[in-house]
């Protein structure tokens, strides 16, 4: 309580609280999961509401064949912010609500962020009922098949899916493949061209050339995109192949404990060696049990094989394996602001900073240490001023590197 009311005196904005154990040998037996520590918890605080009306329902497939029910509502602003778009997580939380098409309902921003349905304040006049997830997959038409909490299409080859995963493996944070956006990516899934992994590097984009919107100089870019991303480090593509549970975090774990291939992993899958995973601090049963599931996949292993002929790495350099040893940035928290001469985009600066132990944070707070800062900046730049963050220009932060 005596937290949550000094909120409005902070000179900025915070959504929530976030509570750590303190003691670390706890956190090492505690672990994570693929995408969070369990020795922390976020609390977050009431968001303000507003009131709309339900118009429709529609359901989407994501890369792993998880059912995602959403509301489109009547467009209500909440906390500044327009909402026309709301998940509704699965049938459980539809049915808690009792929500159907044309209810009116309360909607808010959870912890200032998230759009949520909180409650129906009036049922709709025209008699419809508590909406009902779909049987079947609305992108391929396979029965759709309840795993815990949620439904999903177990098709491998659902359209939805595939698309998906293109779009995860390029994206930003994974391969980053400058200038094959969702909507390229489309245009190539629905020629038949591309539509696993491996099809990105091999498909001959001068076929493009002459449809609406691609001329030479946009292909070119594709094509210069692909290529660059082929230097991607094995610490970024093994995240990127989409295997359960695998994310940055667990990535960074396995090549810290030793694993640094996707041989090596492969042989651990061959075996079932779930010992040889769940040795390393923060890898758990579940996790390891996913991780070997996956990596058994013919089709997976399949891809990973044509990616590897294309010249992904698969391995940790020595290079790299240098640069995870290299610390000089722990226990700093940077932030990012303006455009750069030497890292387009401005995330591989970052990534500099997360390789030497720093931690990176989207917006400038009192526990920011550094504001690295490019040519027009934005407002961060007044912010770290007025808390007395430490400025640093891209020539200072290169000699910082050693670059």
């Amino acid at each position: 309580a005596e937290e949550t009311g000094i909120r409005r005196s902070l000179d900025y904005e915070i959504d929530g609280i976030v509570f750590k154990v303190n003691e670390i040998p706890v956190r090492d037996s505690l672990g994570y999961t693929g995408h969070h520590p369990r020795w922390a918890i976020a609390y977050k605080f009431e968001s303000p509401e507003g009131v709309t009306v339900v118009k429709a329902i529609d359901v989407q497939i994501g890369r792993t064949g998880r059912v995602t029910p959403v509301a489109r509502v009547e467009p209500v602003m909440v906390g500044g912010t327009v909402i026309s778009n709301v998940t509704l997580h699965n049938q459980d939380y539809i049915d808690m609500l009792d929500l159907a098409i044309g209810d009116t309902v309360a909607v808010s921003r959870r912890g200032d962020v998230i759009p949520a349905i909180e409650r129906v304040i009036e049922k709709n006049e025209e008699g419809n009922l508590c909406y009902s997830i779909p049987k079947t997959c609305p992108a391929c038409g396979t029965q759709l098949e309840k795993k815990g909490a949620h439904h999903f299409c177990v098709n491998p080859d659902c359209p939805a899916q595939l698309k998906g995963r293109l779009y995860f493996f390029a994206g930003k944070g994974q391969m980053d493949i400058e200038n094959l956006g969702p909507e390229t990516l489309d245009l190539l899934f629905e020629l038949g061209k591309v539509r696993r992994p491996e099809d990105i590097y091999t498909f001959r984009y001068d076929e493009l050339i002459g449809l609406p919107g691609f001329g030479e100089r946009k292909v070119a870019l594709i094509k210069a995109g692909v290529e660059k991303s082929k230097a991607q480090p094995f610490s970024v593509v093994l995240p990127s192949l989409g295997i359960p549970e695998v994310g940055q975090k667990v990535t960074e774990l396995l090549i810290h404990a030793g694993i640094g291939s996707i041989d090596e992993l492969l042989s651990i899958a061959a075996r079932g060696d779930k010992e040889r995973l769940t040795s390393i601090p923060g890898i758990g049963d579940k996790i390891a049990e996913e991780i070997i599931s996956a990596l058994n996949s013919p089709d997976l292993q399949l891809t990973i094989q044509r990616l590897k002929e294309a010249g992904l790495s698969f391995a940790v350099k020595k290079e790299d394996i240098q640069s995870t040893l290299d610390q000089s940035l722990a226990g700093t928290v940077w932030c990012v602001t303006g455009s750069f001469e030497h890292f387009k985009p401005r995330s591989l600066a970052m990534e500099e900073v997360k390789k030497r132990g720093g931690k990176v944070v989207s917006d400038v707070t009192s526990n920011t240490t550094h504001l690295l800062v490019g040519e027009n900046p934005g407002s961060k730049l007044e912010r770290a001023r007025e808390l007395g963050t430490k400025i640093v220009t891209e020539e200072e932060f290169c000699a910082l590197l050693g670059l």
